[in-house]
């Protein structure tokens, strides 16, 4: 986690996750803060990973980013006319 507290920021939840966060808050003892704190601090890695696969996607249907077809990497695997599944089974 972060040290020290930073900047504050303001956020509008529904009523049930504010009632959901208060529980977390009480049952272990910490303000309703340091449960949002934690909460953002755990998903914002996985938020950003979703979007570098978003930019990645969008930059494949542009062709801007560059592509290897399947048969090609089987080639350079050495898995020339053989199913993929097939070929797994060989080196396992």
């Amino acid at each position: 986690m972060a040290s020290g507290l930073g900047s504050p920021i303001s956020v509008r939840v529904s009523d049930e996750v504010k009632e959901r966060i208060a529980a977390i808050a009480r049952a272990t003892r910490r303000s309703q803060g340091d449960v949002v704190r934690e909460l953002l601090e755990r998903d914002l890695d996985a938020l950003e990973w979703e979007l570098r696969i978003a930019e990645r996607a969008a930059a494949h249907r542009s062709g801007q980013a560059e592509t290897i077809s399947a048969r090609r990497v089987d080639e350079e695997l050495g898995f020339d006319d053989e199913p993929a599944a097939d070929a797994l089974d060989s080196v396992s």
